[in-house]
C-alpha cells in the first residue's frame, strides 16, 4: 500500500510562487522553446504540471529550489482541489487552443481584420500544440522510470516513491542542498524509497554522494532504498 504523504507548512510553496518555479523548471529543466515567442507556451505547460502536484500536495520548496514527489496517495481532502486544479487547468489548455482559432476565423469571415491578425491567432494555438509535443519528447526517459518503480514495487514489497523536476537558481546552491536533505529525510520518516532520474551529470554526481545507487533495469535510474526513521 502507497504511503500518505505528510508535507510539512515549511515546505509548501505559495500559490504565487508557482510561475516564478514553472519559468524556473523550463529554463533549467525543459528543453529550450523552439521559438522565442513560444516560450509562454512552454512555461504554461510546466504551470500546469505545478498547480495539479501542488494541489495534491506533492509539491516541496524551498527559497528559490523546487522538487515534486509522486506516488503517495492523495488525500481525500486534497482530491477535490487536485480535481479542480486539472479542471481548470485543461480547460484553460482547450481554451488556449480554440478560442485563437475562433477568433482567426471571425476576422478572416468578417474581412474587417488584418491578415495579421489572422496568423497571429493561429501561432498562437501552434505555440502549445508544438511546445507540447517538444516536451513530450524531451520526457522520453520517463518510461525507464516507471518500469523501474514498478519492478521495485514487486519485487521488494517496500514502498517507493519518485522524486522530480529538482531544480534551484544557478546563484542558490544552498536552497537546492537545504531543499534535497530535507526530501531525503521526509522520505525516512515515511520510510519509503526513491527513484530519480538526473537532469545533468552534476545532478547525478550529487545524488551519488546522496547515497543513490543505479537502478536494477537502467543505470540512468538511480534508486534509493528505504531507511529507519530518523530520530526526533
Amino acid at each position: 500500500m502507497t504511503l500518505q504523504l505528510h508535507l510539512p507548512g515549511h515546505l509548501r510553496p505559495r500559490w504565487r510562487d508557482l510561475p516564478r518555479l514553472a519559468a524556473l523548471l523550463q529554463r533549467r529543466l525543459g528543453p529550450p522553446p523552439l521559438h522565442p515567442l513560444t516560450r509562454p507556451a512552454a512555461c504554461w505547460l510546466w504551470l500546469l504540471t505545478l498547480a495539479t502536484q501542488h494541489a495534491a500536495g506533492r509539491l516541496l520548496a524551498h527559497g528559490t529550489a523546487t522538487v515534486s514527489v509522486t506516488g503517495p496517495r492523495i488525500p481525500f481532502t486534497r482530491r477535490a482541489a487536485y480535481s479542480a486544479v486539472l479542471t481548470a487547468g485543461l480547460a484553460i489548455h482547450v481554451a488556449w487552443i480554440w478560442l485563437p482559432l475562433e477568433a482567426a476565423a471571425w476576422a478572416l469571415a468578417s474581412n474587417t481584420w488584418p491578415l495579421t491578425t489572422v496568423v497571429l491567432g493561429f501561432c498562437i494555438t501552434l505555440s502549445l500544440l508544438v511546445e507540447t509535443g517538444n516536451l513530450l519528447q524531451h520526457t522520453r526517459t520517463l518510461t525507464s522510470l516507471t518500469a523501474t518503480l514498478k519492478h521495485l514495487r514487486t519485487h521488494t514489497g517496500h514502498v517507493w516513491w519518485e522524486a522530480g523536476n529538482l531544480a534551484a537558481h544557478d546563484n542558490d546552491p544552498v536552497s537546492g542542498g537545504r531543499l534535497v536533505h530535507q526530501a531525503l529525510r521526509l522520505a525516512d520518516t515515511h520510510q519509503a524509497g526513491l527513484v530519480v532520474v538526473a537532469s545533468s551529470p552534476a545532478t547525478h554526481r550529487a545524488y551519488l554522494r546522496r547515497g543513490f545507487t543505479p537502478g536494477p533495469l537502467n543505470p540512468r535510474v538511480l534508486i534509493r532504498p528505504p531507511r529507519p526513521a530518523p530520530v526526533r
